[in-house]
C-alpha cells in the first residue's frame, strides 16, 4: 500500500509540476537568410494559442512581442479553441493589442475549420479589430509576398500566387504538408499544429496530430531542396494532459539577406 500512496503522490506531483510550466513560455530566436532578401526585416510567430492566456489578459506575451520590435507579427493557426466555442475572449483581447504593435496576419487553423460558421465570425470580428486574415490569399509587403493557406491548400494554389522575383512566405497550419509544399519552391514555410510533439524525450518528440508518433516537423527549421520549414512549438494546449518538457514558445525570427558561404538558417536559441 506504502509503495502504491508514494508512486500516486509522486505521479501527482509531476502533473502539478508539468501543469506549473505549462503557464509560463520561452522566447526563441532565429536567423533566416536568403538571396531574395534586400533589407533585413523581424517577424514574430505566434501559433496555437488556443485562447491561452499568459498574464492578465495576455499581458505577458503581449509584452514579450513588444521588446522583441517586430515589424510583422504572425499567427499560424489555432487562435481559437474547438473545444470550448464560447472560448474567444482571450484570443480576441490579444489580437486587439498586437495590432498596435506591429502589422498582424493571420492564416487559419484546423480549430478555426473545426467551428465552421462560428469560426467565421470570430474571423469576421480579429479583421475588424484590424488583422489582416489571409484565407489562400497574398499581400504583397516592401520585403516580402506574405501568402495565408487554408488547411489543406492545393500546391497547385500555392504554386499559382507565388512571386519569383521576391522572398515567398507562405503561413500553412499544418507542417506534415511540407513535404508537398516544397515542390512548388516556395522559400519559407510557417507552421504550428504540431505542439512540439506534445511530451519531449533527450529531445525527441513523441506524437503530433497528422504525424502521429515520433513525428518529424514539429520544432525549428527544416529544409527541403530550396524550401526551408519553421515550426513552432506554440503557446496554448487543448487536451488535459500537459506537455512534458515541452514549454510554450513565441517565436521571433530575423530575416537576413544571405552572405556567400554562411548557412541560410541559424537554428533557434532559447
Amino acid at each position: 500500500m506504502i509503495p502504491v500512496l508514494i508512486a500516486l503522490c509522486v505521479g501527482l506531483f509531476a502533473y502539478i509540476a508539468f501543469f506549473i510550466e505549462n503557464r509560463r513560455f520561452v522566447c526563441t530566436e532565429s536567423v533566416f537568410e536568403h538571396e531574395k532578401v534586400k533589407t533585413a526585416f523581424r517577424i514574430v510567430q505566434v501559433s496555437d494559442l488556443h485562447d491561452g492566456s499568459f498574464g492578465r489578459e495576455n499581458t505577458a506575451l503581449l509584452d514579450a512581442i513588444a521588446k522583441m520590435q517586430p515589424d510583422l507579427i504572425l499567427i499560424t493557426g489555432d487562435l481559437f479553441n474547438r473545444r470550448n466555442a464560447r472560448a474567444y475572449r482571450n484570443a480576441m483581447l490579444f489580437c486587439k493589442q498586437a495590432v498596435r504593435i506591429a502589422p498582424t496576419y493571420f492564416a487559419e487553423g484546423n480549430h478555426e475549420c473545426s467551428l465552421k460558421d462560428t469560426g467565421e465570425r470570430f474571423l469576421a470580428e480579429i479583421e475588424r479589430i484590424g488583422v489582416h486574415v489571409l484565407q489562400n490569399a497574398y499581400c504583397d509587403l516592401p520585403a516580402c509576398r506574405l501568402i495565408g493557406l487554408k488547411q489543406y491548400a492545393s500546391p497547385q494554389e500555392l504554386c499559382a500566387m507565388l512571386e519569383p522575383n521576391c522572398l515567398n512566405i507562405a503561413l500553412a497550419h499544418r507542417p506534415e504538408l511540407f513535404p508537398i509544399y516544397a515542390g512548388t519552391g516556395v522559400d519559407l514555410v510557417l507552421s504550428g499544429h504540431a505542439h512540439g510533439g506534445q511530451i519531449r524525450l533527450f529531445h525527441q518528440p513523441l506524437y503530433a496530430p497528422g504525424q502521429g508518433f515520433f513525428p518529424r516537423y514539429t520544432s525549428g527549421f527544416y529544409q527541403i531542396g530550396r524550401s526551408t520549414l519553421f515550426v513552432s512549438r506554440g503557446l496554448g494546449n487543448t487536451i488535459p494532459f500537459p506537455r512534458v518538457f515541452d514549454t510554450p514558445e513565441l517565436c521571433m525570427i530575423e530575416i537576413r539577406p544571405k552572405q556567400k558561404g554562411e548557412n541560410r538558417y541559424v537554428c533557434k536559441r532559447n
